[in-house]
């Protein structure tokens, strides 16, 4: 049985069709209780994290603000895409006799009035920056040399000792602040990007949206009122997001970022 190496792990998955592969130790992730206690949970030998990126498509992109429609589809099957690598991934790692649990890329996160839902079990960021895949960039997402924040990232914990991929010392954010002046929140700044101030407008038909809209039913003054708004667009829109479990509908930090981005119009 061939042994399990970074560069078993990196050929196994570039088989796959992967393009984005980097190993990150588990230490510097363990920023702070929450995730010590997620780690030691789910995996409490854990030594180290093997990251996945998927490329998300500039044109899907730029089609936002316009039409987001197309960009929150993809966005779906992107999660698809990187799950199914790293299912398979933790088939061939088992194999070898060692442990390999799945981090939660996106939903189910744990809610609590600490973290409002806004936290995942790790933070996949931190894991591909110190896995050597990117820096990060004022809106606080991870810029690629290739393809700059338009990037999905999944991760794995395992308890295989494997060798770390190197750090990319290269920080790929320009300093241009173009995501600042695209962002339509204000979200983002000089000091980072802040979450509490891009999720309401990022996720317009999330569950803070959805429960300002059961407060307004509390104030209607009949059962007719109240049933009119129940067959309101609103409800149309918060179907369709609950149905899809997609809810972002602002991509902007992601699409106006221009490291990496394609010169699209050449001719054949």
């Amino acid at each position: 049985m061939e042994e399990l190496t970074t560069e078993s792990v990196i050929k196994f998955l570039k088989t796959e069709g992967v393009e984005l592969i980097g190993v990150s130790p588990i230490e510097p992730l363990l920023t702070d209780r929450r995730y010590k206690d997620n780690v030691n949970r789910i995996c409490p030998s854990a030594k180290c994290v093997i990251v996945i990126g998927t490329i998300f498509p500039q044109s899907v992109l730029d089609a936002c603000p316009e039409n987001p429609r197309p960009a929150r589809y993809t966005l779906d099957a992107l999660y698809s895409e990187g799950t199914g690598y790293c299912i398979k991934l933790a088939r061939f790692i088992e194999k070898k006799g060692f442990r390999a649990v799945l981090i939660p890329a996106y939903l189910p996160v744990e809610m609590n009035y600490e973290t409002f839902g806004l936290k995942g079990d790790l933070n996949l960021k931190h894991a591909a920056f110190e896995a050597g895949l990117g820096s990060r960039g004022k809106s606080d997402l991870l810029i690629t040399k290739n393809y700059g924040p338009r990037v999905r990232l999944f991760g794995l914990i395992t308890d295989a000792d494997i060798e770390p991929t190197p750090k990319d010392d290269i920080d790929y954010c320009r300093d241009c602040q173009v995501c600042i002046k695209s962002c339509p929140s204000g979200a983002i700044s000089e000091s980072g990007c802040d979450p509490k101030v891009c999720s309401p407008y990022a996720m317009k038909n999330g569950l803070p949206s959805i429960l300002k809209f059961i407060k307004t039913l509390e104030n209607e003054s009949s059962p007719e009122k109240i049933f009119k708004k129940l067959r309101s667009l609103e409800i149309w829109d918060f179907w369709q997001a609950l149905s899809q479990g997609s809810f972002y509908e602002c991509f902007m930090c992601i699409q106006s970022c221009p490291v990496g981005k394609i010169k699209f119009g050449k001719k054949n």
